[in-house]
């Protein structure tokens, strides 16, 4: 499923640490590609007219860039030392995450990597970072990453939800579950998969009938999957808290979820799960898209 021929790591040079790279080079050791270190800059001291001349603002931003050039080659070169085929590439981009997504189409890329943080409650409703963007708009699967490393020996969970009720087509909890297996054959890992859900209140009949559907769609799925009773959890809970709790009951090291892309304003007013795990979790995430999604950010012509 992760058949990786060119992979793109987000760098920012300015780090002291580099856990982008720390992951990069893990992948490397499970199969050969090619890899682009990019770094998108922007900054209003070098916007046309607003401090310089603006004869002098062209030359200003390509030394800017050249800068960032240079530092990204600094990373590069032990990589390649290790047999990496890596290119370098420095943006002048505003939004970042667009002169990504751009990226990412130009180069046909099968795997994005970058680094994530915890966000305030203000970016987390209006979705103004990055990486958030990235989970909605990126085309490929997008491997977000903390700090910890993985162990050598990687637990693995998988997030799915078999009765859609987030609206993600039926192929995509497959794909995640092969994702995470593709990921732990390599590594002699081992896979955990969990379906939460959040009921709403109901009495009776009513709760009875829909705490079945969800069990009967999870179990149907799980039979197409060689992964042990022991290792599936059916968690009545809110997705976001049942996937903290099942993280930090099993170590892990990746969870693998599934994202569809929706407009700004259904992710304010509806809630968007991938997007809110990503500040419940410690580990890293790979999220993964449909077989059919089309980012809403168009490629260049």
């Amino acid at each position: 499923m992760l058949e990786l021929q060119r992979v793109i790591a987000v760098i920012d040079p300015n780090n002291e640490s580099q856990p982008v790279l720390d992951k990069v080079l893990t992948l490397a050791k499970l199969q050969q590609f090619e890899l682009e270190l990019i770094s998108c800059d922007y900054t209003q001291y070098l916007v046309e007219g607003y401090y310089f001349d603006a004869v002098d603002v062209p030359r200003l931003r390509e030394e800017y860039l050249e800068e960032r050039k240079l530092a990204l080659e600094a990373l590069a070169g032990p990589l390649r030392d290790q047999g990496l085929n890596v290119e370098t590439r420095a943006i002048w981009a505003h939004p970042a995450f667009e002169a990504v997504i751009h990226e990412v189409q130009r180069t046909s890329a099968d795997l994005l990597v970058m680094h994530t943080r915890r966000h305030g409650a203000v970016s987390r409703l209006f979705l103004t970072n990055d990486d958030w963007q990235l989970v909605r708009c990126c085309p490929c699967p997008l491997l977000l990453v903390k700090e910890q490393s993985w162990k050598h020996e990687p637990v693995i969970l998988a997030a799915v939800d078999p009765l859609h009720a987030r609206h993600k087509p039926s192929g995509l909890d497959h794909k995640v579950i092969r994702s995470a297996e593709d990921i732990a054959r390599a590594m002699n890992g081992e896979v955990h998969v969990l379906h939460s859900f959040n009921q709403t209140p109901l009495s009776g009949t009513y709760l009875e009938q829909a705490q079945q559907q969800h069990q009967q769609a999870f179990q149907e799925l799980m039979n197409d999957f060689e992964v042990s009773e022991d290792r599936q959890y059916l968690v009545e809970e809110a997705p976001e808290f049942a996937l903290s709790q099942q993280e930090a009951k099993l170590n892990c090291d990746l969870v693998v979820m599934g994202a569809i892309s929706r407009s700004i304003l259904s992710d304010v007013f509806v809630g968007n799960t991938t997007e809110k795990v990503l500040d419940y979790l410690n580990s890293d995430v790979l999220v993964v898209k449909p077989d059919d999604f089309e980012s809403p950010v168009k490629p260049r012509e």
